[in-house]
């Protein structure tokens, strides 16, 4: 075993964590940002580009065979730890050691590797050497490389970019709402109980409430104790008056958009359940037909969203910390992005991801391009019928907005008896607010749901009364990226 790990704890202090055989060793990023003065770039970030820099150094050296090399692995106050490295054949006797060598006195960025011994270099008799071949050590470099690339954040945030993405749900919604089923006439005319509505406009509760909520969170409509009513804008503009604007929204009333969503809304199903009907339902059921049982289907579906996920999963990682875990459980887990960005800052950390078995490729492949494939189990299986092994963390990461409200509480009574005594559930989504009047983003993105799932976004207090009623202790919200939050469910000890 030979890895380097970095795990941002907040402090510059024991950060890093270095493997070599059986043996491990913490140092401190304090060292290796002392005299960068990057502008623009946090702590972590210039630890990992220090890090980077110094394993990129010692995989050359390897590549090219150098007979004989100390590398740098840990700095302090009065004394530096190196690895002396002897090539034997074709293979690397590795040998820690000390130096009195003052850590402060060090560059790590370009004195990360020395040909020859640092200053009173002693061997540290008690840790056993280390053989390994040039291609293992080679590896083991890389992985540890490939691990600091999967904790990169983006630079910018790409929130508007998805805002913007689902901003067409928007017209759909609303000229549904006045052109298709006439809501605002109706509630103009006393139909304002919500459950009066749903029959007047033979609407079951899901798209009922996706419906609504997009409304409220356009301020068009205000409900309070199960009423309705209209915002002063609808009154004028959404029903018969002189000022109305009905008949322009409905310049769009046979777009095949908006026909598409009058059928979601009618059938409360997701597209592509119907075998007459082309399109595809992004979700696996037993008994429900599904794109994700087509293996090419489900493997471009999985990297569409390993492209959100890789921008969410990072930040996630470090605004909730997995310290001292050891088992993830990812139900879901797709692409297995949100299990590696956790893999790449806990050494110690074992994950599994449990998903259909046509999706699980791609989580292979992923898991070696940032090299935790050696602590990152892919477990075929129904997330619904199947069983599920022991965790200390469950992750449901964008999973229970696929799905109806039984379902979710079926799937967070599932992972809830997974876990270990005093283990984690985490939902892992996006939130609405809890009068189920916005975010407008949220909403419209609850719309892209329902079109496609069996389920539409639920507010915190839907999910905490559902952790609460599984016997779970709730923290949270805590924002990730991109909308997302995370709110975690304690089990008792």
């Amino acid at each position: 075993m030979f890895r380097i790990t970095y795990n941002d704890n907040g402090t510059n202090h024991d950060d890093i964590t270095f493997q070599f055989g059986n043996a491990v060793s913490l140092s401190d990023s304090y060292y290796l940002i002392l005299d960068l003065q990057t502008v623009g770039q946090s702590d972590p970030e210039k630890a990992r580009a220090t890090l980077t820099l110094m394993l990129d150094s010692w995989r050359l050296a390897i590549e090219n065979s150098v007979k004989t090399c100390y590398l740098l692995i840990e700095l302090q106050d009065q004394a530096t730890k190196w690895i002396q490295c002897e090539a034997i054949d074709n293979s690397y006797l590795l040998t820690p050691g000390w130096s009195s060598l003052e850590g402060h006195a060090v560059r790590p960025g370009t004195d990360a590797i020395r040909m020859y011994a640092p200053h009173e270099f002693e061997i540290i008799e008690q840790l056993d050497t280390v053989l390994l071949s040039h291609t293992e050590f080679c590896h083991a470099i890389n992985q540890s490389l490939r691990m600091l690339k999967a904790q990169q954040q983006p630079v910018t945030d790409p929130t508007p970019i998805f805002e913007h993405f689902r901003g067409a749900y928007a017209t759909q919604l609303l000229t549904a709402a006045v052109a298709h089923f006439q809501l605002f006439n109706h509630v103009q005319n006393g139909i304002t109980d919500t459950f009066e509505l749903a029959d007047t406009l033979h609407l079951q509760q899901r798209p009922l409430t996706v419906l609504l909520t997009a409304l409220k969170a356009m301020g068009l409509l205000k409900e309070f104790g199960g009423q309705l009513s209209l915002t002063d804008i609808a009154k004028e503009h959404l029903t018969d008056s002189a000022f109305n604007v009905n008949n322009y929204i409905g310049l769009v009333a046979t777009s095949p958009d908006v026909l598409a969503m009058v059928e979601r809304l009618k059938t409360n199903q997701p597209a592509g359940l119907d075998e007459n009907e082309q399109g595809a339902a992004f979700i696996y059921r037993e008994g429900v037909a599904s794109a994700m049982e087509q293996t090419e289907l489900a493997a471009h579906f999985t990297m569409s969203l390993a492209g959100r996920a890789k921008n969410v999963a990072p930040v996630l990682a470090d605004k909730y910390k997995l310290d001292n875990v050891g088992t993830l459980l990812d139900i879901g887990g797709g692409s297995g992005i949100y299990s590696i960005a956790y893999l790449a800052r806990n050494p110690r950390l074992q994950a599994i991801v449990l998903d259909r078995p046509e999706v699980l490729s791609v989580a292979e492949g992923f898991a070696k391009e940032y090299g935790v494939e050696d602590r990152l189990q892919l477990l075929p299986g129904d997330m619904f019928t199947g069983e599920y092994p022991k965790a200390d963390v469950v992750l449901l990461s964008n999973i229970l907005h696929d799905w109806d409200i039984p379902q979710c509480q079926q799937l967070i009574k599932h992972s809830t008896q997974a876990l270990n005594p005093n283990g984690r559930l985490l939902i892992h989504d996006v939130f609405l607010d809890d009068t189920l009047d916005g975010p407008l983003p949220i909403a419209l993105y609850s719309a892209a749901l329902f079109t496609l799932t069996e389920g539409r976004a639920y507010s915190v207090q839907e999910y905490k009364t559902w952790l609460q009623d599984a016997g779970l202790n709730v923290t949270g919200p805590i924002e990730t990226l991109i909308h997302c939050g995370v709110l975690a469910g304690q089990a008792p000890t």
